[in-house]
């Protein structure tokens, strides 16, 4: 992977932390009806189940996870690199760490995953950043992740 010019505007590191950051808050809240409305009408989600190629498909994943009701998941996404790729593009990486519990009391999380998440974003006309591709890569999986 090739490293370009580090994005150093703290604007634009805050617009795609809080993307980020919103995408894990409706995955965890069971709240990713329109997930797809984080990502450009183009945009995909790989390597987190089937590939799910444009909006709808990434809004039906979501309606999918937010029906789990009895799990619970926690997504922690740290370590945040973005690059400019273009006028209106930029690259990023960050780990994410999941942990995950079922069962309606609070029961011990456990660690069960750690990946890269390595994205696309893009300025859409309105001035708004969304996901053009997010592919989640394992680094460390365990049994339970597995299992799914």
């Amino acid at each position: 992977m090739s490293i370009g010019t580090p994005v150093k505007d703290p604007a634009i590191r805050a617009e795609l932390e809080a993307l980020i950051a919103e995408h894990a808050y409706r995955l965890d809240f069971h709240l990713s009806e329109n997930l797809g409305d984080l990502y450009t009408e183009d945009g995909c989600l790989i390597g987190a189940g089937p590939d799910c190629i444009g909006r709808e498909a990434v809004n039906a994943y979501g309606r999918s996870r937010a029906e789990v009701r009895t799990r619970r998941a926690r997504h922690v996404a740290t370590n945040f690199r973005f690059w400019e790729d273009g006028a209106d593009q930029i690259r990023g990486v960050c780990f994410i760490m999941l942990f995950r519990s079922s069962g309606p009391d609070l029961t011990p999380a456990e660690p069960i995953a750690l990946a890269d998440a390595h994205d696309i974003y893009r300025r859409e006309a309105e001035g708004v950043w969304r996901i053009r591709e997010r592919r989640i890569v394992l680094s460390f999986e365990s049994e339970a992740h597995k299992a799914k």
